[in-house]
């Protein structure tokens, strides 16, 4: 696959400014990380030339497809139990042989003569050179929302603190911890969070950053920096998912550059009604600043939330791998519908079983985007029969259901789901979805006229809209509200780009009176949904506001001083120790520091991006009495039962508990061994 010298220059622009935004939030070991990555998708790259052969779309299939490829490698060789940089690389190797030998480039013709060049199994329209700029350069989006607010993540000032603005707190923190427990090469990895339990999430995607990170040399051992490059990496790819979908939809680079700007930075109308609310009342614009910005619609509305693109590229790399997987798929089905041909369908299934190990729930829903469009065009054409082919990619999609269901991913998920219209979805339901993402909807809702008028490649994207809707409004967890509206706000915003790309298509298309209109249209609906990114933007970068949010202060501090005992734990203790903090004490703010910053495990903490099991709750109370109670054999005893080898003391621990309880450890010996102490922080190993 080579690009052209008209593709070639703003595919090197993008590649150049992600490589510096690289440097600039990761250091200068960001070079070194990006081959990595892009040596992870090299098995995918042929998969990509065999589905759409030369066209862009391949790279962006190939890229996804290689790096998912490189996961389930890395899992092979931890559930064998043979990891080391050597196996790692040879698992790399065989996958890449395996994929790189049976798409041969050439074949004979059917006259003898010279070797050419393989059709692809699904030809797209073609894709001229100005397009391909034009729409590859949608991608310098990426790099410009992730520059500020990762620069800051985790930044340093002069006396040594760092610094973790939340909601990064939430997310990207447990992402460490995540990963460094990955590190550990344990199958199915335990739970940092309950020292004795495997944890039951989808953890695919973190392979690649924990193999790096712990088989790297220097800067490439560091943990937070992998996923800092990691996660602007796969932004790219995600973004580049979106861009191939919604241009196969409107087969118009215009109606895609319009609609993808929308979708990625302008979708929500919260940071404009968050601006008038405050001038309305004559109070200070400083106001936007203690807002969770993008969860207005919640937070004044009572509704469901739904998060932007930009924040699923932040805080949710995950999520994002899982639907650029799923979005595969869409234009497989839109250009051949019931009639693909069996290798299409092959590995259309694989795009969706890859995006199920990354995310059951998203993988899920786009197969039955897919599973819908096929049954829909096997009507319209009356061919019943090629239906059955399509079983291929259903029972690739079983497989991987299956897959995580072996590796404890998704025990106990069922039992939480509720159905049926309730919770926070009726609050205000049609307002909450227009502030979340009206400037999007009206131009989707405009694409979608007349309905019987749209075209087979456009049906994907009105049964993610269906499917998004009826799962936002009528699917929710008894434990959690807002997931479910997370991830069918996200499956809305990658639907709906594909019908408003077909609207502003259509209008841009008569004359320049039309062109006009759909110009000065595109703008105002920019103008409104812009401010949202751009407060949010502010604010995730902002860690210079350290007053109080709603139950947990907008930016952490990690001070010189608690750096230094995590540091010894990394280094002094062993790696599968379980080291305890009050769980109860840290609350909402700092509930995952031992596994995130001393990679150590824990036998009991409140983890609020996990669903809230009995068992937190309990060990939790049980770790508790360890700190509160004055009784030096009884802390002790609750410290053995719960297999716990130190105990730590820091700030958090010394000002929630009385001074006379915390007085025990330090008084017996013969049950705490001191082992670490600095101005702040103390760390006891329990005696045997």
């Amino acid at each position: 696959m080579i690009l052209s010298s008209g593709v070639l220059v703003p595919v090197s622009i993008v590649a150049i400014c992600t490589g510096l935004v690289g440097v600039v939030i990761a250091g200068p070991w960001a070079l070194a990380y990006i081959p990595l990555y892009v040596l992870a998708t090299v098995p995918g790259w042929p998969l990509g030339r065999a589905l759409f052969g030369r066209h862009p779309a391949a790279w962006v299939a190939g890229a996804l497809l290689g790096y998912a490829i490189t996961c389930m490698a890395f899992w092979a060789v931890l559930a064998l139990h043979i990891p080391s940089g050597l196996t790692f690389v040879l698992a790399w190797a065989i996958v890449s042989a395996g994929s790189w030998m049976p798409v041969s480039p050439k074949r004979r013709s059917r006259e003898g003569g010279p070797p050419r060049r393989d059709e692809p199994l699904i030809p797209l329209p073609t894709w001229s050179v100005p397009d391909a700029r034009t729409l590859v350069l949608l991608l310098l989006l990426v790099p410009a929302v992730f520059v500020l607010p990762y620069k800051n993540l985790g930044a340093r000032d002069a006396e040594g603190n760092r610094y973790y603005r939340a909601y990064f707190t939430a997310d990207f923190i447990w992402h460490m911890a995540l990963t460094a427990e990955l590190t550990k090469y344990s199958m199915p990895p335990v739970n940092p969070y309950l020292g004795d339990r495997t944890i039951q999430y989808y953890w695919t995607y973190f392979l690649v950053p924990a193999v790096i990170s712990e088989e790297g040399v220097g800067g490439l051992r560091v943990i937070e920096n992998s996923l800092k490059v990691n996660a602007l990496c796969s932004g790219v790819l995600f973004i580049a998912a979106l861009v191939i979908v919604t241009w196969a939809a409107s087969l118009s680079a215009v109606g895609t550059a319009f609609a993808v700007v929308l979708a990625v930075v302008a979708a929500s109308a919260e940071g404009l009604y968050a601006w008038w609310e405050l001038v309305s009342h004559g109070q200070p614009l400083a106001g936007l600043t203690d807002l969770n910005i993008d969860a207005l619609s919640n937070w004044r509305l009572k509704g469901l939330r739904i998060d932007s693109l930009v924040r699923s590229m932040w805080y949710n790399p995950q999520h994002s791998m899982s639907a650029a997987l799923g979005l595969l798929a869409m234009p497989i089905v839109g250009a051949a519908g019931v009639s693909a041909p069996i290798g299409a369908i092959v590995l259309a299934g694989a795009a969706l079983a890859l995006s199920t190990t990354f995310n059951p729930l998203i993988g899920g829903l786009f197969s039955l985007i897919y599973g819908a469009v096929v049954l829909a065009d096997a009507i319209r054409a009356r061919q019943i029969k090629p239906v059955m082919h399509h079983t291929i990619a259903a029972a690739l999609v079983g497989l991987a259901v299956g897959w995580c269901i072996g590796n404890d991913m998704v025990e106990g998920a069922a039992a939480v789901v509720l159905f049926g219209f309730g919770g926070d979805a009726v609050n205000r339901p049609v307002a909450t979805l227009m502030l979340s993402l009206g400037p999007l909807v009206v131009p989707a809702v405009l694409g979608m006229w007349p309905p019987l008028g749209l075209a087979r490649r456009v049906w994907p994207a009105v049964a993610g809209t269906v499917l998004g809707l009826l799962v936002f409004y009528l699917v929710r967890l008894s434990v959690e509200d807002s997931y479910i509206g997370f991830r069918a706000g996200q499956l809305l915003q990658l639907a709906l780009p594909s019908l408003a790309a077909l609207f502003f298509a259509r209008v841009w298309a008569p004359d320049w009176k039309w062109r006009s209109a759909a110009a000065a249209l595109a703008a105002v609906l920019i103008v409104i949904g812009l401010p949202t990114t751009i407060i949010d933007t502010y604010n995730a970068q902002d860690i210079g506001n350290r007053r109080m949010g709603p139950g947990f202060r907008w930016t952490v501090t990690l001070t010189p001083d608690e750096q230094e005992a995590y540091r010894w734990m990394r280094t002094q203790t062993p790696r599968t120790a379980i080291v305890q903090m009050d769980p109860i004490a840290h609350g909402r703010e700092t509930w995952s520091q031992l596994p995130t910053f001393a990679e150590r495990r824990m036998a009991a903490a409140r983890p609020i991006s996990l669903m809230d099991i009995p068992a937190y709750l309990e060990r939790s109370r049980t770790a508790r009495r360890i700190y509160m109670g004055r009784n030096a054999e009884a802390a002790a005893q609750f410290a053995r039962d719960l297999g716990i080898n130190y105990i730590f003391i820091g700030p958090v621990e010394q000002q929630r508990n009385p001074a006379a309880s915390l007085e025990k450890f330090a008084k017996r010996h013969d049950l705490f061994e001191p082992v670490f102490a600095n101005a702040t922080t103390q760390i006891y190993a329990v005696r045997p």
